[in-house]
């Protein structure tokens, strides 16, 4: 049994915990996917001609588990991720998933280390799913064997106490992804190239960078890992619509339902940089890591600029973090407790 952390110091890092499982598959096959297996956390083995390591053959997924007052474990919205999951494998010609295999997974997963799961307000439970095509092969093409593991650990905050009062975005005139590529999947080489960029960027005192559309390099896309909301002066929220440059995040998902529901007026569109400067009062990113993380100040061609208004991200973030963690009705049916080990 692997050691607890400590609760009071969680950062969002690894903590190796109890179990991982993992599953394998074979297109030749019928079923493609064996049954999987539970193993303690470990190394599951990948051979030096994996197409995953040559030409990126891998996705993976990032979902949470919330401890509530009541000492229940909630699982926040898995089936959204299953089926993000299926379309990823799918774009870079991996063998799907089946959703149902993935949320029982999950929830497994979950239940399997549940004393990995923070106590009610110190932290969640990060789930990370992934596939990689693990099939030896030389050269470029599609493959017909597969890996399929599902691990976790307790996290914390993703931005330490230093980013209050907001994040402070550095502002890239280029895209995050190619036009007609991938970054509409959670692939996981759409994350490699980001990593110098916003590495740069924190070293010069910004939290991320946030990149413009690579078509017209006009028009916000995402920072290096989370969808974008602007609050206008009017009151409409606009965030970009979804296309191949913009990854379909179920925060972002979550959050345009949720401000539908409370009478906000939500806009799905372009959004140029120049709209976000001239008429943006409030700023936002989100994700399952991020959640809703107010954006405080952008910097673009070397010009600050301040969003003061967080009172639209507040209202979101209470109904989305109260949801998850049961303190909230969940009229939407977007979590499943998860059973006691």
């Amino acid at each position: 049994m692997k050691p607890l952390p400590n609760w009071d110091g969680l950062t969002f890092s690894l903590t190796e915990t109890d179990w991982i499982y993992v599953a394998r598959g074979d297109q030749r096959k019928s079923p493609v996917w064996d049954a999987g297996e539970w193993l303690p956390f470990g190394d599951v083995g990948c051979t030096p001609a994996s197409p995953a390591l040559s030409y990126g053959l891998g996705i993976f997924e990032g979902l949470k588990a919330h401890r509530t007052k009541d000492d229940r474990i909630l699982l926040f919205r898995a089936d959204r991720n299953a089926e993000r999951f299926r379309n990823s494998a799918e774009r870079i010609t991996l063998a799907p998933f089946p959703v149902e295999r993935f949320i029982e997974a999950s929830v497994e997963l979950v239940r399997r280390n549940a004393r990995f799961v923070p106590p009610y307000g110190k932290g969640s439970f990060y789930l990370r799913p992934v596939e990689w095509a693990s099939e030896a092969r030389l050269g470029l093409g599609t493959v017909q064997g597969f890996t399929v593991a599902f691990y976790g650990s307790p996290v914390g905050p993703y931005f330490s106490a230093g980013s209050a009062p907001g994040l402070r975005l550095l502002v890239k005139e280029q895209g995050r992804v190619a036009p007609g590529g991938t970054g509409y999947a959670k692939a996981a080489g759409n994350y490699a190239g980001g990593i110098l960029i916003a590495d740069k960027a924190k070293k010069l005192g910004f939290t991320d960078v946030l990149y413009l559309d690579a078509r017209h390099v006009k028009y916000v896309t995402e920072t290096s890992g989370s969808n974008v909301f602007l609050v206008r002066r009017d009151g409409t929220l606009v965030t970009p619509p979804l296309d191949d440059q913009i990854l379909p995040g179920v925060t972002r998902e979550s959050t345009i339902h949720v401000a539908k529901h409370l009478g906000v007026n939500v806009e799905e569109r372009a959004l140029s940089i120049d709209e976000v400067i001239a008429d943006g009062v409030g700023l936002f990113c989100t994700g399952t890591a991020y959640t809703l993380a107010r954006v405080h100040e952008i910097t673009y061609r070397d010009r600050p600029y301040v969003f003061p208004d967080d009172s639209v991200r507040s209202r979101l973030f209470d109904v989305v973090r109260g949801i998850q963690k049961g303190e909230s009705p969940d009229p939407w049916g977007w979590t499943i407790e998860v059973p006691r080990a």
